[in-house]
């Protein structure tokens, strides 16, 4: 019976708006003479119809909200330009429009719709960006649509705690908003070593959450290697020590072949002769260099740190998560 009650209501819009057409085609009506408040009462007539739907079908396709929220959203944005509200405003009606029908099915059903807090946050949030731009960096505004992307994820997760899969698209969208909000503290060479380390941190991150996560060592060494030869070229004015970067690589294979012993790791220990080899005759057959020697004794301070943490945390038997 609802059904046969919508197929009726939308029959009647459908042969109104036939009706319009062909007055508008026959010189009867001038459709393109209408002024802006004429139009925002069709959009907004438009809009009832639809929500008029989404009521006869007792609110179970929250689908049909869609264009309800938006037409309503254009009707307002029409009927206020030229004003100076229209003018603060801006997009942000239409942005509203599409953020609500996600909110509403949210609170219709919180336990199996709780997907649906991601789109209407994010929706909500760049609202209030496009509301607020005129006083906002641009770099600010970047760093703030990422955040507000990450910030769902971080709920599903803290709501959920056997959601840990919630907290890789989080810490990876939190570290890449980063990057534009370095630019406003980091600019020059320094920047691109800050964004080189940020892209390291939720690679150990996933890894110290979970030591069964071992792959994540890898591209977390690659960042580092990567971050330690630009720092040194910065610090000291030199070119890219590709020896070192080499070197960093072997050592994040060492490191995972001392966890052989509880993953199948020991398949690393070759590709760190060869890399920590190929980087010892880098280093040393490299020109010029007065830099080697003390380069040298840090990197290998480092592996020695590095090995000796590594084994005392395996004495220690710390359990894994």
């Amino acid at each position: 019976m609802k059904s046969r009650s919508v197929n009726i209501f939308w029959g009647i819009v459908l042969i109104a708006l036939g009706s319009v057409f062909l007055l508008n085609e026959w010189g009867v009506i001038q459709l393109y003479g209408w002024s802006n408040l004429i139009w925002a009462l069709v959009f907004g007539v438009a809009a009832a119809f639809f929500l008029t739907t989404y009521l006869l079908k007792n609110g179970q396709e929250w689908g049909w909200l869609f264009p309800a929220t938006i037409l309503a959203g254009i009707a307002l944005l029409i009927g206020l330009e030229g004003t100076r509200l229209g003018r603060v405003l801006s997009a942000t009606p239409v942005l509203l429009g599409v953020a609500a029908p996600f909110m509403v099915a949210y609170f219709r059903d919180p336990e199996s719709k709780r997907w649906a807090l991601i789109p209407s946050w994010v929706f909500f949030v760049v609202s209030a960006i496009v509301l607020f731009e005129r006083y906002l960096n641009g770099n600010l505004m970047g760093a703030l649509v990422l955040y507000s992307i990450a910030l769902p994820f971080l709920y599903v997760y803290v709501t959920d705690r056997s959601r840990q899969w919630a907290l890789i698209p989080f810490i990876a969208l939190a570290v890449v908003g980063t990057i534009p909000l370095l630019g406003i503290f980091v600019s020059g060479a320094w920047f691109d070593v800050a964004v080189v380390l940020l892209m390291a941190v939720p690679f150990f991150v996933v890894y110290f959450w979970a030591k069964k996560n071992w792959w994540a060592l890898i591209p977390a060494g690659v960042f580092a290697s990567i971050a330690v030869g630009l720092l040194i070229e910065r610090i000291f004015h030199v070119p890219f020590p590709a020896g070192i970067f080499l070197g960093g690589l072997g050592l994040t294979f060492g490191a995972l072949w001392l966890l052989r012993e509880k993953y199948s790791t020991d398949w690393a220990k070759y590709p760190a002769l060869v890399l920590l080899g190929i980087a010892a005759i880098v280093l040393l057959t490299e020109e010029a260099t007065s830099l080697v020697g003390p380069i040298v004794l840090v990197v290998v301070g480092l592996a020695v740190l590095i090995i000796s943490l590594l084994k005392r945390s395996g004495k220690n038997g710390t359990p894994e998560r």
